[in-house]
């Protein structure tokens, strides 16, 4: 509770108005010197894989999310189709070898109309817009939450800042994936097993599915789970919805509790109407 009202008021406190926003003319070469230095770095190759064959797969874990969405245009559907698969012919099989680093990035590259990428939805500053590779950020998130189904370790990687939909049939915890912006927001993760893990992708008709393997069966499951699942209006009269990840650790057959451990604090912005919101509602006194 305290690290979101911590994360709240740090939030309604920086006014700051970027330089880029008071001179809109110099967000795009801001932009493009921030990436030059971005390729720099993956350029030193310190996030190599190895795309190769692997035998003896056993799956760590596996999910798959709808392809099409209830209020999207069905050519803005059809686009991020395009675009994920794509995506998934540079990223499908990568193998990732003890202490490799995965970078989403570094193998998708940057989409261009040239490649073949279309048009489809992406998030700016809270607001949906169409741009070139739209939709991206289902295949960053569905990557995101196998992988916080693993034991690996995240080096980079950023959630939604706003809350943009109420809850429709969610099957995941809230913010438990990661939103990806070429090549400045990037999804990087790091596998600390002692053996090679496997990415493997594809889509069908109707879904995006996922899962990752290795050469080693393990003797337990990791689950990511809620705790202190809040929505807090603040003193200006901002809604944030905040909660808690962990992972949690059952062992295969008997399905027993064995341990948990902290993942991510998420606090984001409520754009929806409030009274979308089906749970009580925190309010921080306005006079405190």
């Amino acid at each position: 509770m305290k690290s979101y009202l911590a994360q709240i008021e740090v939030l309604e406190k920086n006014t700051r108005i970027a330089l880029t926003k008071r001179y809109p003319v110099l967000l795009l070469p801001v932009l493009e010197i921030k990436r030059l230095l971005r390729s720099i770095q993956y350029s030193f190759n310190y996030h190599v894989k190895i795309r190769e064959e692997v035998f003896h797969q056993y799956n760590i874990i596996e999910h798959s999310s709808p392809l099409y969405r209830k209020f999207n245009k069905i050519e803005l559907d059809e686009g991020k189709i395009r675009n994920i698969n794509i995506a998934i012919e540079r990223l499908h099989g990568i193998v990732i070898p003890p202490g490799g680093i995965f970078s989403f990035w570094q193998h998708v590259g940057r989409p261009t109309y040239k490649k073949g990428y279309k048009n489809g939805l992406v998030l700016s500053n809270g607001n949906l817009k169409e741009d070139v590779g739209g939709g991206l950020c289902q295949l960053s998130n569905l990557i995101a939450y196998m992988f916080a189904c693993t034991e690996c370790e995240f080096i980079e990687r950023k959630h939604h800042s706003r809350d943009v939909f109420p809850d429709n049939n969610r099957t995941v915890p809230f913010a438990s994936g990661a939103t990806v912006f070429f090549n400045l927001i990037d999804l990087k993760i790091k596998n600390t097993y002692t053996f090679p893990v496997t990415l493997h992708l594809r889509t069908t008709e109707t879904q995006l599915r996922g899962s990752i393997s290795s050469t080693t069966k393990l003797g337990y499951t990791i689950k990511i789970e809620e705790a202190d699942s809040l929505f807090i209006k603040s003193k200006k009269d901002t809604v944030y919805r905040c909660n808690t990840l962990q992972r949690v650790f059952y062992e295969k057959h008997t399905k027993m509790r064995i341990k948990e451990t902290p993942l991510w604090t998420n606090v984001a912005q409520v754009m929806y109407d409030e009274k979308e919101i089906k749970v009580p509602m925190l309010f921080i006194d306005p006079l405190t």
